[in-house]
């Protein structure tokens, strides 16, 4: 592990540490404000961490990520409202039609996880073991973030079948096929122009939005049981 990686993991263990404290901690400031100022906090920390020690590979993973987060509000709204299968409960923060403005910050903090994981193995290994990284990473990710996140009162499931209360199957095909996504955005668009992220990442969740109505209907309505 170089010192990038062994930074980055820091953060991200200090960030749940943290996290876990603030959302867990009684008081009457609204849950949303609460995570949203953690969220903020997390990319001010990033943006100074690789500024300072010039970071290029995890500012670059960094801003895929970040610019992603701002495009999954769309398949979390379709979700909410086309679908109706996820729900955001009032969190105190403003929303952005049926999903909490919360999440345009929040996708970003797994996906960077993900990419990173990949990145290491990528370089280590080669892009076989990077490809197989994202997809494991991603699955571990997403799954401890189902288990973790409903619970705080972020968002739930309704109306489809779960696993244990809080998983529902249909999503993990589609955030497998994300974190492999999002593992080609950062590949395509590194050293290039940052504004190139714009597209590549929009492409991706649509993608995404795309992978989730498909698991939907065949996994969750049965399309092809008749």
């Amino acid at each position: 592990m170089d010192r990038e990686e062994r930074d980055l993991l820091v953060l991200h263990l200090g960030f749940a540490v943290i996290a876990a404290g603030v959302l867990l901690a009684p008081g009457g400031l609204a849950q949303g404000w609460r995570i949203a100022g953690l969220l903020v906090g997390y990319h001010l920390a990033t943006l100074v961490v690789v500024q300072w020690r010039g970071y290029l590979r995890w500012r670059s993973m960094w801003w895929f990520a970040a610019v992603c987060s701002v495009f999954q509000v769309v398949p979390d709204a379709v979700l909410a409202e086309g679908f109706g299968t996820l729900v955001f409960p009032d969190d105190g923060f403003p929303n952005l039609g049926p999903v909490s403005g919360t999440m345009t910050m929040m996708w970003t903090v797994p996906l960077v996880m993900i990419v990173a994981a990949a990145d290491a193995l990528d370089r280590r290994r080669g892009a076989v073991a990077g490809w197989v990284g994202a997809v494991v990473a991603a699955g571990v990710v997403f799954i401890g973030a189902e288990a973790l996140l409903p619970p705080l009162g972020l968002w739930e499931p309704v109306g489809v079948t779960t696993w244990g209360g809080w998983l529902a199957p249909y999503v993990l095909p589609p955030e497998l096929l994300l974190g492999a996504a999002a593992w080609a955005g950062v590949q395509i668009t590194r050293e290039r122009h940052p504004l190139l992220v714009v597209p590549v990442a929009a492409v991706v969740s649509l993608l995404y939005t795309g992978a989730l109505a498909a698991s939907w209907l065949l996994l969750e309505r049965g399309l092809l049981a008749g």
